[in-house]
């Protein structure tokens, strides 16, 4: 097995990113909208979609573009 690249290595750490926001919020019961919990919203699919550059896959990038401007939504009305 080969391994890893840096865009394999930038997947994980996004999928990580995301593994991470939901055990603060389902188990530490962390508030969703708590700066930390957005902020791995926001790093996660943006690790994952860099990472798409080496073994592009439609769905995965269409998932994680909704993501990411979800969170984005969410952050800009949570502003207003």
């Amino acid at each position: 097995m080969p391994g890893l690249n840096l865009l394999d290595l930038l997947g994980l750490l996004g999928c990580a990113a995301y593994v991470a926001a939901h055990y603060l919020v389902q188990v530490l019961r962390w508030p969703p909208a708590a700066r930390t919990p957005v902020l791995l919203n926001l790093v996660g699919p943006a690790l994952m979609l860099i990472s798409l550059a080496g073994a592009f896959n439609l769905a995965s990038f269409l998932s994680q573009c909704f993501w990411l401007v979800l969170t984005l939504v969410g952050c800009w009305r949570r502003r207003r």
